[in-house]
């Protein structure tokens, strides 16, 4: 009776195993959490050098040229009253057309434009040199082109100090979450008029999220930064980066 009994639980045993359910595999660590931030910092500086762009328009006989001799002449002698070296004037673009499609050989009068190309190294001398540089003749003056030596140094620093904005920026608005704010996934800089590329660092299992998140963000602030935007006394030198942030409960 006894061994009947063994064999009869047997079965039941082997049932019983056979019925357990499989070790559930671990699963997948959630993607963290993130913050887009942009960042930045701008300066100003004095230009070192820049280049004036003077253009004349008048009407001159081809057969004749002593008026344009005569213009050229009156806006080297106030360049040299200025103590302005020769060879920073340059003659830029020369262009030349006809009145109405009259005949060229009938009809000697041709309309005239000049421009110049004067570099300055002291803008100072913006402020005498302007009024009489229009009494030479010239119609209009602009100012392009704004140098100085500093700006590759003063862009190093920016960088730093948009990164610190960023990183602020981004405490402020996870801390008012509930929220830590935790190391930086991914640092990006904002250039000029862009086809926004996004290359993430490989600091996380989310990138294919975090590509498509950065790509819609940059749709909706699609206006560039300037970097730099000339005005006649200063060099506005912008820096941005778009940084992601991990957020921590």
């Amino acid at each position: 009776m006894r061994h009947l009994l063994l064999f009869t639980l047997l079965p039941l045993a082997s049932v019983a195993v056979a019925q357990t359910p499989p070790p559930v595999a671990p699963s997948m660590s959630a993607p963290p959490r993130t913050i887009l931030v942009r960042g930045t910092a701008e300066r100003e500086l004095d230009p070192e050098k820049l280049d004036v762009l003077m253009t004349y328009r008048f009407s001159d006989n081809v057969k004749e040229s002593e008026r344009t001799q005569s213009q050229e002449e009156s806006l080297r002698q106030v360049l040299s009253r200025a103590g302005i070296a020769p060879e920073k004037l340059v003659l830029e673009e020369l262009s030349a057309s006809g009145y109405g499609g009259l005949s060229k050989v009938g009809n000697s009068t041709v309309a005239l434009t000049k421009t110049y190309r004067l570099t300055l190294d002291n803008r100072r001398q913006l402020h005498t040199l302007v009024p009489q540089l229009v009494q030479t003749g010239a119609d209009n003056l602009r100012f392009v082109n704004l140098r100085n030596g500093q700006l590759a140094a003063t862009k190093a620093d920016l960088t730093t100090l948009a990164v610190v904005d960023a990183r602020q920026k981004a405490g402020l608005a996870v801390k008012a979450a509930g929220g830590q704010l935790g190391g930086v996934l991914t640092l990006v800089e904002v250039l000029p008029d862009e086809t926004y590329v996004f290359r993430p660092i490989p600091m996380s299992r989310s990138l294919t999220e975090m590509d498509k998140a950065y790509q819609s963000y940059q749709e909706r602030i699609r206006p560039s930064v300037e970097l730099i935007t000339p005005t006649l006394r200063k060099i506005k030198v912008q820096v941005a980066y778009d940084v992601v942030f991990e957020v921590k409960p």
